[in-house]
């Protein structure tokens, strides 16, 4: 093991090699008994259950269907096959760590567990999921049509990097967005474990520790849902990449003894035991240095907070002093404060300015819920909180437990705990502290495993085990509990199509819930979509939407003489498993023989009514 590869933990605590690894070659042996231990080989458990895991999985989704799915998700509701072929796909995934730790065989089982996760909604509703993906294929296919920005008071088109890079990617390969975008969680996350391998492997020299992390990520990130096609999940990734060139090219020296000054002790004690930088050229730093900037402009251009996280991480690095040259962290405030100024007043105008309130404990409280919930929906919320509060508390446990040797975990300590800065700041609608969960959880799950694999080897996998299942079955709950809401069927999105290609543009179309595929193709803009304020968490401007005089008023009010009302399947999911709008129900029985209109579009899973509107202003 070279300098470079010292792991997290103190040299005493690595696995020793095998002594077969270092063991004299056996004489080969070409009789009978050998080609029985050949095929033996092939028939190992580290090999078989990958396969009949995957067969299992793919048995149990080709059972599911849409309609069989209940408010506690897929786990609850799916074939029993499609539970099992997970077990299987984790425990051939253990078992080799525990084994043998083939480094080819631990990638592909992990892809593997990754295709099972992020394929399974795919495969069953055969659409893109959440309704704001469709909102950014409407972008994209803006920008291919036009190739340029087109509303300059539309905030998605003043941050275009990942709508551009879509349209280019659809125009070259002649296929609408929606054919791709409903995988694109899978090649994210596909990309980001392979980026996550190499990182990890530049702080770790164990392989076990490195690919067990990259397990424990997945499962913890899995409910996130933040690597659908988006601003977010794009730079994301291209923060990870800018992390890899940071830490393999940027590390600075291990400071050098007989440090003045109080602030040089404590920076010192905090990277006492800190592993040495890899070895580079001023050559090779110069160009890391072109890159990371080059990324980061990438990243500004692309999403509104992740600019801020990666920043804060870097400058978590800087501090302690662990990156050089120091003055990257400036060069990089420069490119995002430049950014930010040339559009700060559509921020201010839209969402009031930068700053919402600066309470910590409030931007970190997340959005609400209703106080009718399903029991599905509660369910679901406080296994997620339960693993978001025991991924940080062990986090802690274990950095305090290296407290007078800081410098082993002082880089994914530093990067696991600095995004919680950004809560000073923002909420960013509520959705704050799940940002800081997903730049956090890297970082967490490579300390978490390196104190798991440093446990006695007979509290080791048991443990291990255990974490393992637990992370990645709450996770899945929190994944797939909501499926039912965030899920589309074709049905739905045909709709969608068949409202925004035969209404006249300009248009008001009217949302009893916001959860619809408004696929607004390349006129984004052109439709007058109002959502009806019907969720009891706006307060006391919330309406019945069971009141239908009460909705025909408010249609008024919007000052067209037509309106086109949409309800669907997913619309319906969403009132049952939020609770919200309480009036859902009764609005669609009483649409087929009221409010002045009638049916210009139907399927089994969305109709779509003209409304002649009475008393618009």
């Amino acid at each position: 093991m070279t300098p470079t590869e010292q792991t997290l933990l103190p040299a005493a605590t690595v696995e020793r090699q095998e002594p077969a690894l270092r063991s004299e070659p056996e004489p080969i042996d070409h009789g009978p008994g050998a080609r029985r231990k050949s095929i033996t080989r092939w028939f190992q458990p580290q090999l078989a259950l990958p396969l009949f895991g995957l067969g299992s999985w793919a048995y149990g989704v080709s059972h599911l269907r849409p309609t069989g799915i209940g408010v506690y998700g897929l786990l609850a509701s799916g074939s029993v096959w499609f539970v099992v072929g997970l077990v299987l796909l984790l425990a051939g995934f253990l078992l080799e760590l525990r084994r043998e730790a083939r480094t080819w065989l631990l990638g592909l089982q992990l892809v593997g567990l990754i295709v099972a996760i992020h394929s399974t909604v795919p495969i069953i509703f055969n659409a893109p999921e959440y309704a704001w993906v469709y909102k950014h294929i409407g972008i994209a296919s803006a920008f291919e049509r036009y190739g340029r920005v087109t509303d300059p008071t539309n905030i998605y088109q003043q941050w275009p990097a990942l709508f551009a890079a879509v349209a280019a990617i659809s125009s070259l390969a002649h296929t609408n967005p929606v054919s791709f975008a409903a995988w694109a969680p899978l090649a994210f996350e596909l990309a980001d474990a392979l980026l996550l391998v190499a990182l990890f492997r530049l702080l770790v020299g164990e392989r076990r520790i490195v690919w067990l992390a990259v397990l424990l990520y997945e499962a913890l990130i899995s409910w996130v849902g933040q690597d659908y096609l988006s601003p977010q999940a794009f730079g994301y990734l291209l923060w990870l990449g800018m992390a890899l060139i940071i830490l393999r090219w940027l590390r600075a020296p291990a400071p050098a003894s007989g440090h003045r000054g109080r602030l040089a002790r404590l920076q010192a004690s905090l990277v006492a035991g800190l592993p040495p930088a890899p070895q580079t050229t001023r050559a090779m730093r110069a160009v890391a240095v072109a890159l990371v900037a080059t990324i980061y402009v990438a990243i500004v251009a692309a999403h509104q907070l992740t600019p801020y996280m990666a920043l804060a991480g870097v400058g978590a690095l800087t501090v302690l002093d662990l990156v050089r040259p120091r003055w990257l962290l400036v060069l990089l405030a420069a490119i995002a404060g430049g950014y930010l100024a040339l559009h700060y007043d559509l921020i201010a105008q839209q969402f009031g300015g930068l700053f919402s309130g600066g309470n910590p404990l409030a931007n970190a409280g997340g959005p609400r819920g209703t106080a009718h919930a399903s029991s599905g929906a509660i369910a679901s919320a406080r296994i997620v909180d339960g693993l978001i509060g025991s991924m940080w508390l062990i986090t802690f446990a274990v950095v305090a437990r290296r407290r007078r040797r800081l410098g082993h975990v002082a880089i994914p300590a530093a990067l696991a705990f600095s995004p919680f800065v950004i809560l000073l700041a923002q909420s960013y609608g509520g959705e704050a502290i799940y940002r800081v969960y997903l730049f956090s959880a890297p970082w967490c799950a490579l300390l978490i495993a390196g104190a798991l694999c440093q446990l006695r080897p007979r509290l080791r996998w048991p443990l291990v085990a255990c974490v393992s299942v637990v992370a990645l079955f709450a996770g899945l709950q929190g994944l797939y509990g909501p499926v039912t809401v965030n899920a589309f069927t074709p049905r739905e999105l045909n709709a969608s199509t068949w409202l925004y290609s035969h209404t006249p543009r300009g248009s008001l179309v009217v949302l009893p819930v916001d959860n619809f595929p408004a696929l607004e193709t390349a006129d984004y803009n052109d439709y007058d979509v109002q959502v009806m304020p019907a969720d009891p968490q706006l307060g006391p401007s919330w309406m019945d939407e069971g009141n239908l005089s009460e909705v025909e008023s408010w249609i008024g009010s919007l000052g067209h003489r037509t309106a086109y009302l949409v309800v669907s399947r997913s619309m319906n999911a969403w009132a049952n498993f939020y609770g919200a709008p309480q009036g859902y129900a009764e609005l669609v029985r009483q649409l087929p023989s009221a409010a002045h209109g009638s049916v210009v579009y139907h399927n089994n899973d969305a109709s779509i009514y003209r409304i002649n509107v009475t008393g618009a202003n």
